[in-house]
């Protein structure tokens, strides 16, 4: 299974990259007062949430791919991306979570934002709950998780938010790297 390079947007108090000023959370779905970009969009599917179920076919690492999402093609890719744009918020790497970024997104976003938005944050139970195509190639993965964090650097101050996020993602070599959601697009989140 190929890796896929791509900045990840954190939202809900756990990564908020893509968003154009996602608090303490994760892209475009931002949590906290976190340094944002370009925020993900949520796009409907009409797959129902499945149970979640690991699947090591995916791809290794602590991202769980509901059976709905598993079945699509891109699955093993989407799950790379999301298995390295977790693992960057959690280990404060700038340079793999830039790396996930269209660039587009990585002019918008620095360094120090992201230091800011994810300095306390850690992010767990990430389940990708669903994969819809958004025409083009291009795809809208919808990704849920659990985000602690200081709560002076949460989205409403609360030390731990849980999120229902949507990265937009575009092709790029044999993957996909996270692009701007569109214009409107805000994650959910709420308090554990």
């Amino acid at each position: 299974m190929a890796v896929v390079v791509v900045v990840v947007l954190a939202a809900g108090g756990g990564a908020f990259a893509l968003v154009s000023s996602s608090p303490s959370g994760h892209p475009a779905a931002g949590p906290s007062a976190r340094p944002a970009t370009a925020a993900p969009s949520r796009v409907a599917t009409t797959t129902a949430p499945a149970t979640p179920t690991p699947s090591a076919a995916v791809s290794p690492g602590t991202v769980v791919v509901a059976a709905g999402a598993a079945a699509n093609p891109a699955a093993p890719q989407v799950t790379a991306l999301l298995n390295q744009y977790f693992n960057a918020i959690n280990t404060r790497n700038y340079a793999e979570y830039s790396s996930l970024l269209d660039a587009q997104m990585r002019a918008a976003d620095n360094p120090a934002s992201f230091a800011a938005g994810y300095m306390t944050t850690k992010d767990t139970a990430e389940t990708l709950t669903s994969i819809s195509s958004t025409g083009g190639g291009n795809l809208a993965a919808t990704v849920s998780f659990t985000s602690q964090q200081s709560p002076a650097d949460s989205i409403d101050q609360s030390p731990c938010n849980d999120w229902l996020l949507t990265l937009y993602l575009v092709p790029q070599g044999s993957g996909y790297v996270i692009t701007a959601a569109p214009s409107g697009y805000q994650p959910t989140y709420s308090d554990c």
